[in-house]
């Protein structure tokens, strides 16, 4: 038979065995069994094996049709009750004799679709179920739910028949897929959670149960994305005024709200949750009034800490509900730990600080309700510049999170890895995990908290010289309320940082000067996170404006502190720019403190500028060998971080190695002659000891465009002050401009940017 079939090759042994193992001798599916092979091999005997296709499905329908009915609807109810069902529970489900159900089971085994009573090939059960009509396929798995509920079978088990039945009007049905969906998603089976609770939803006609649903709902999406979950909030909202959350959900959702920076609804909530006495839910009569109130308090603290662009009432209530709350018992959930550690962090109280954040992380494990409390943990070790602890654990976190299958978790905590890896000087592999974290989660559904990721992005790139894909990260939309969080000042610091690198000083300015004017209106001035003063040196500095750069920076040495704490890094930072505005001779002590900090604190980027500054010093000094061992060691630093570097003999002829000109070096050095003929007349008078205003006057053009025309120079020629000039430019007469013609439209320079004031108001790209 099979010779006939196949033709010449197809009786070899080993296909003979598998035709009969899968078609069990039937000659109606032993032959589409080779149609089968033949069509999949173009039409020969080939080499690999059986895959029954479209002819076997066919067969197996035809085969099922050929026979009684009784025999039929056995067959498909075995397909749908599956192998491990007792004999007693497919009888019950088909409503017939143990006898007929045996008649048939043998009337299968002898037409070979089964063997031993189950089916001899999965595609033999996939063809059983797709030869039922939708609608008898759907009261089938009603059945057989019914079935197994009645015999005790799990929620987990019976819901796979719930999901695929028709609606079931019965108080076991809801009870079942919301039982099922509670476990799915402690298994981290967030799809079928889903699933099974959307299938609630829908049959759900008691408007208690439908908030707890909706509520549900929200949780389980906002492990995938945040984005698909907020489209319950609104609903969520009305029913927590209303009083129908019990008093952990009306704190979830205050948290979803905040992340979506909806801060007003968030108030709302809590002040009517505070009035009512913490909410009406069912949940809350069960719950202690004192483990409620210290939730309401502690969620206050969360406003005031984790947002403290909070209008100022606001602030201060939850800043004296974290007071009292504090008077009254000591933290004891992670949330409540995790926001009294933040306090203690910005307070500026440090000493136990790292201990209390890995008691944290040792002792939580990963959930929905304790992300948050490990990310506070995690944030706090990187402020308290605890780098390495902070990378163990987020590389811990981060394999926990890819294992369990959770892309939002997963993407917070790339963003924080992209954190450290930062400011270790990894600057290629905190893009990677920057990029990573908005992969798995598109920026709608970070909220505010897009700021994070992006920021990190922006400034590894711009300090890589990818200018051009850190301003497309820069493209991303940032919701104006995140910048009333502290992720809004890394983003501004990030942005500010490319605006230098791209040779724009006064928007850079408008940057760092507004995350100033946040902090210190928040009261929050906390240079660990952002040391805004000294990144304002650095443009001050590319400006030509030496003493405002230098007064911002011995600002910040003040609130950086000594040499061992949070902010020591901050300090080394600042001793390094803070050299940089004054006279070789004296910058030399600044420049070796500064590379003994950040060499102990792991800081990499800063410690190859810092060593790149010394060099320079060095060969402004004369000392050349000097020179030349440090530039070395300063571009072997930048290549280990990814900073691109200029050949080592460029340093030893002129000093200019890394370049404190250029915050973030683009690479190779331009030369006199790209200058424009307006900036080659400008940096000429500069470099001959002209100031600014005299250069003004001569040229007749305004203060600002010579600023604007000594920036470009400055960029192009690689170079940080005006004493640098004249060992770029060749001796060459200055052309004369006509009297009276202008070069550009006199501005002076704006207030805020000549005395170090902000702009108030915030530029979003």
């Amino acid at each position: 038979m099979i010779s006939g079939f196949g033709g010449e090759g197809w009786g070899t042994r080993q296909l003979v065995s598998e035709l009969h193992r899968t078609g069990g001798g039937n000659p109606l599916l032993t032959r589409a069994l080779i149609e089968d092979r033949r069509a999949s091999d173009g039409g020969g005997c080939g080499t690999t094996g059986l895959v029954p296709g479209e002819a076997f499905a066919q067969a197996v329908a035809t085969g099922l049709f050929r026979n009684d009915v009784s025999t039929r609807h056995t067959a498909w109810a075995l397909a749908v009750v599956g192998p491990e069902v007792p004999l007693a529970e497919l009888v019950e489900v088909l409503g017939t004799s143990r006898e007929s159900v045996h008649r048939s089971l043998r009337a299968l085994n002898d037409a070979g679709l089964l063997d031993s009573g189950w089916f001899r090939h999965e595609a033999g059960k996939a063809a059983v179920l797709r030869s039922m009509e939708p609608a008898h396929r759907a009261r089938l798995e009603a059945r057989v739910a019914q079935v197994l509920h009645e015999h005790g079978e799990a929620a987990t088990v019976v819901v796979q028949h719930l999901i695929a039945a028709e609606p079931i009007d019965a108080p076991w049905a809801l009870s079942t897929l919301l039982e099922a969906a509670e476990r799915a998603l402690a298994d981290d089976e967030v799809e079928l959670a889903l699933t099974c609770l959307r299938a609630a939803r829908d049959t759900c006609t008691d408007a208690r149960q439908s908030v707890a649903i909706r509520e549900a709902l929200t949780r389980a999406g906002w492990r995938q994305n945040p984005a698909t979950a907020a489209r319950h909030l609104p609903e969520l909202t009305a029913d927590a005024l209303d009083g129908g959350l019990g008093s952990r959900q009306t704190l979830e959702l205050v948290c979803h709200l905040l992340w979506f920076g909806q801060v007003d609804p968030a108030l709302e909530i809590l002040g009517a949750a505070e009035r009512n006495g913490t909410g009406n839910g069912t949940e809350v009569s069960r719950q202690p009034e004192a483990e409620a109130s210290r939730g309401l308090d502690s969620v206050r603290s969360w406003m005031a800490y984790e947002y403290p662009g909070l209008p100022g009432s606001a602030r201060a209530r939850a800043r004296h509900g974290e007071t009292e709350r504090r008077a009254r018992t000591p933290a004891r959930s992670p949330h409540q730990r995790a926001a009294t550690l933040m306090k203690s962090v910005l307070d500026g109280a440090g000493d136990d600080v790292v201990v209390r954040a890995e008691q944290i992380l040792q002792s939580t494990r990963l959930d929905d309700g304790t992300l948050t409390a490990l990310m506070v943990a995690l944030n706090s070790l990187v402020l308290a510049d605890r780098l390495d602890t902070a990378a163990f654990w987020c590389e811990t976190l981060c394999k926990e999170a890819a294992e369990r299958r959770a892309p939002m978790w997963q993407a917070l905590l790339a963003a924080a890895k992209a954190r450290v890896e930062l400011r270790l000087g990894g600057l290629a592999a905190a893009a990677e995990s920057a990029d990573l974290a908005v992969t798995l989660v598109p920026p709608e559904g970070w909220g505010v908290a897009i700021a994070s990721p992006i920021a990190t992005s922006v400034y590894a790139k711009t300090a890589m010289g990818r200018l051009d894909e850190a301003a497309a990260q820069l493209g991303v939309p940032i919701p104006e309320t995140a910048f009333h969080t502290p992720d809004g000042l890394l983003y501004l610091r990030a942005r500010g940082h490319y605006y230098l690198a791209a040779g724009r000083p006064y928007a850079a300015l408008d940057d760092f000067h507004t995350c100033g004017d946040l902090m210190a209106r928040w009261e929050f001035d906390l240079p660990a996170l952002v040391p805004w003063r000294t990144d304002a040196a650095e443009a001050h500095l590319l400006l030509g404006d030496e003493d405002r750069a230098r007064t911002l920076a011995q600002e910040q040495l003040v609130l950086s502190g000594g040499t061992s704490g949070p902010e020591a890094w901050t300090r080394g930072v600042s001793l390094r720019v803070l050299a940089s505005a004054l006279r070789p001779g004296r910058r030399l002590p600044l420049l070796g403190e500064a590379i003994d900090i950040l060499r102990e604190r792991g800081h990499r980027v800063e410690l190859a500028r810092a060593t790149d500054e010394l060099a320079r010093a060095h060969r402004e000094l004369g000392n050349s060998g000097q020179a030349r061992a440090l530039a070395r060691k300063a571009q072997q630093l930048g290549r280990e971080c990814g900073v691109p570097v200029p050949r080592v003999s460029s340093v030893a002829d002129t000093g200019n190695s890394l370049t404190a000109a250029e915050p973030w070096p683009s690479g190779a050095r331009r030369k006199a002659d790209e200058l424009s003929d307006a900036e080659l007349r400008v940096a000429t008078l500069a470099a001959r000891g002209h100031t600014n205003r005299q250069i003004a006057d001569k040229l007749f053009i305004t203060i600002s465009t010579v600023e604007q025309h000594l920036t470009r120079a400055y960029r192009k020629l690689a170079v940080q002050r005006r004493a640098d000039l004249a060992a770029k430019l060749s001796p060459a007469p200055v052309p004369v401009a006509v009297p009276g013609r202008r070069e550009g439209r006199r501005e002076g320079r704006r207030e805020g940017h000549k005395d170090g004031g902000a702009c108030d108001r915030l530029r979003v790209v």
